[in-house]
C-alpha cells in the first residue's frame, strides 16, 4: 500500500491500542513499580456475572398493582436469598453493579430499572449500613416490604415470612420448617393453580423441604384435594409411600366395617361372641364392644 495514503478506520485497519495502554500506565509509574501491581484485563469474577431473575414491562404503561410489583419500572431485577443467606452489604453492592452493567450495556437509563432482594432474615446490618453509613432511607410500605430511598436505582427489600397468604402465599411459603398452617395455605393455592407446570415445580421443593410435617397435613385434607396432589406427583416416592399408606388404611377401615356388618347380623341370628369374633377374624372384645 503506498505509504501517502491515509489509513482509513475499516475493522481490518483498526489499532487496537490497549497494550500499548497498559504498557503506557507501567512507565508513567514506572519509579513506584516496587509499591504498585498491575494487572492486564483483570476478570472482575470467577464466575459470570448473571442475575437471578430479570422481569420486563412488555407494555410499558401498564401499572402492576400488587404489593411487590407497585416499584416496577420497565425494568426489573431480582435477587433471590435462601432461608439460611443473609442479604450482606457486598450481596447489595453486588446487584447494583449488575444494574449498573446492565444499564450501561443496554443504554437503558438508570430511573427505568429496578431491584428486589427477597430475604428471609431480616437484614438489620445492611439497613443500618444504608441509613447511617449511607444516607439512605428505609421505609417500610407495607407488611414485609421496604423501600430504599436515595440510592440510584429504586430498590426494595422484602422479608418473605412476614408476607401474608393473603397476597403473596408463594414467597411467603418459600422455605423449609412450614408450620402445618403455612402448608395449609400453600395446598389450598394448589388447589386454585394446580393445572399450572411452574405450581409442581415449586410444590415439589417446598414438600421436598417439609417432610417432617407432610403426612400429618395431607391427613387433614380432604380425599379430593390430596388424590390430586398425588396424581401430580405420582413420581415422587415420598407420595408413593404416602399414597400406599393411605390404601391400606383405606383397605383396613374396609374390612372392618365389613367385618362388623357380618358380625352384627350373625349375633342378631343368635350366634355367641365367641362364634363371631372365630368367624369374622376379629378380636372377642372387639365383638363384644358391638352389643354395648
Amino acid at each position: 500500500m503506498d505509504k501517502d495514503i491515509p489509513h482509513d478506520n475499516s475493522k481490518q485497519n483498526k489499532i487496537y491500542w490497549h497494550d500499548a495502554f497498559y504498557a503506557a500506565l507501567q512507565l508513567e509509574l514506572h519509579d513506584y513499580e516496587d509499591v504498585l501491581t498491575f494487572e492486564d484485563e483483570h476478570q472482575l469474577s470467577k464466575e459470570a456475572l448473571i442475575m437471578d431473575v430479570l422481569i420486563i414491562k412488555k407494555v410499558a404503561d401498564v401499572k402492576i398493582d400488587k404489593n411487590i410489583g407497585r416499584i416496577f419500572r420497565n425494568y426489573n431485577i431480582f435477587e433471590y436469598k435462601s432461608e439460611t443467606d443473609n442479604l450482606s452489604i457486598w450481596d447489595y453492592n453486588k446487584v447494583v453493579g449488575y444494574a449498573m452493567i446492565y444499564s450501561a450495556f443496554r443504554e437503558i437509563p438508570t430511573e427505568d430499572i429496578t431491584i428486589s432482594f427477597i430475604v428471609t432474615p431480616k437484614p438489620m446490618k445492611l439497613f443500618d449500613h444504608l441509613v447511617n453509613n449511607r444516607g439512605f432511607e428505609v421505609e417500610e410500605v407495607s407488611s414485609g416490604i421496604y423501600y430504599v430511598k436515595g440510592d440510584t436505582f429504586n430498590a426494595q427489600i422484602i422479608e418473605s415470612k412476614k408476607l401474608t397468604a393473603a397476597e403473596n402465599v408463594f414467597l411467603k411459603n418459600l422455605r423449609s420448617s412450614l408450620t402445618k398452617t403455612d402448608m395449609q395455605e400453600v395446598f389450598e393455592a394448589y388447589r386454585k393453580y394446580g393445572v399450572l407446570e411452574k405450581v409442581n415445580i415449586y410444590l415439589n421443593r417446598v414438600l421436598g423441604a417439609n417432610q417432617p410435617i407432610l403426612e400429618e397435613v395431607l391427613a387433614m385434607l380432604d380425599t379430593a384435594v390430596r388424590e390430586i396432589i398425588f396424581e401430580h406427583f405420582e413420581k415422587d416416592g415420598t407420595f408413593d409411600r404416602l399414597r400406599n399408606k393411605e390404601r391400606e388404611q383405606g383397605l383396613e377401615q374396609g374390612l372392618e366395617k365389613k367385618a362388623r356388618e357380618t358380625a352384627l347380623e350373625m349375633l342378631g341370628d343368635g350366634f355367641t361372641h365367641d362364634k363371631v369374633a372365630h368367624y369374622v377374624k376379629m378380636p372377642l372384645e372387639w365383638v363384644q364392644n358391638l352389643t354395648k
